[in-house]
């Protein structure tokens, strides 16, 4: 019945109803007109073997897809062993670093047994934490001061905790620093508060940045709270005042007057041209004020107060007397 449709459209036809993209109609078409025509079964039956054949592959070709095989798996173990070497060279450097080169320290781990006789120093490195240890020491030196640095690393065979070390100076020694901080100076160890708060002395009230420096070292907003500030710098003598925010408990009222007391003589110790410092504050629903001024505070260090300002061994006693142990 459709056997009159030309066998160049069924032919276009059968890629697409092989793979079963012809409708049903169409298929029926198709099938009608095959079942009258040997050659275009023929050319079916060729397209059907072209589609599921698998070609011969040459030796040649074989040969090209076993070397492209094993190439791809040379490539990878390469990749895999430069991945891991990398790694591991990286471990070793961290390795190497952690218990061998170690990093410089400052004051995070403490001296024992330091000891100066003129010129020649005795030293023993003690590392805080016992993961620690002090891998190596080195002094310099400069118009009678010695200065020492270390390299600390983590606990080994190789390094086990504190390392002693000596240094001959080429003039009597003056003072001996880590870091920072003045660790001993004029025959005797310093602490480091007095470090801290030595390394913040200056000239001049007026300025405010520095003033709150030395505040900062001595931690005053956390044993004060918070506060505000007043200079008087417009004639002699030099004032500041100090005006707490919060109220203070009667019951440790005395206590805070002591730290203001001491807070008070510092500064003025450690600031040149400063005379008194005033503390105002509530106390039981009273306003109240401490004054402290230089002649008193000379008077309780049984010296000129302003000599805290160039001599540490003087503010370390001006420290001690006032009670105060604050963590530097």
């Amino acid at each position: 019945m459709m056997n009159h449709i030309d066998c160049e459209i069924i032919q276009d036809l059968l890629p697409s109803y092989i793979d079963g993209l012809t409708c049903e109609k169409t298929n029926a078409v198709i099938e009608e007109h095959l079942a009258g025509c040997e050659k275009c079964r023929k050319v079916l039956a060729t397209m059907k073997g072209a589609s599921t054949e698998i070609p011969e592959i040459s030796h040649e070709e074989k040969r090209e897809i076993d070397f492209l095989k094993k190439n791809k798996k040379r490539n990878r173990r390469i990749l895999m062993g430069s991945v891991l070497g990398a790694l591991l060279f990286v471990f070793i450097m961290i390795a190497v670093r952690t218990f061998i080169v170690g990093a410089e320290s400052s004051h995070e781990w403490a001296a024992m047994n330091l000891t100066v006789t003129n010129n020649v120093l005795n030293f023993t490195a003690e590392p805080t934490g016992s993961s620690n240890a002090v891998a190596a020491l080195t002094y310099t030196e400069e118009n009678g001061i010695v200065r020492i640095s270390a390299r600390t690393v983590m606990v080994s065979p190789l390094h086990r905790g504190s390392l002693e070390g000596n240094f001959t100076a080429s003039e009597p020694i003056k003072e001996v620093r880590i870091g920072g901080r003045i660790i001993w100076a004029n025959g005797a160890t310093v602490t480091p508060l007095a470090s801290d708060l030595y390394n913040t002395r200056h000239s001049y009230i007026g300025d405010m940045p520095v003033n709150t420096r030395t505040a900062n070292a001595l931690n005053m907003s956390t044993y004060l709270g918070p506060y505000t500030n007043e200079l008087y710098t417009a004639s002699e003598p030099y004032g500041w005042k100090i005006i707490l925010s919060e109220e203070i408990p009667d019951n440790i009222r005395l206590q805070k007057i002591n730290d203001m007391e001491a807070f008070g003589y510092i500064f003025i110790g450690l600031i040149e041209n400063l005379d008194h410092v005033t503390f105002e504050f509530q106390s039981g629903g009273v306003e109240e004020s401490f004054t402290v001024d230089a002649e008193s505070a000379s008077e309780f260090l049984g010296q000129d107060i302003k000599n805290c300002s160039t001599n540490i061994r003087t503010l370390d006693e001006l420290i001690s007397k006032t009670g105060l142990s604050l963590d530097a």
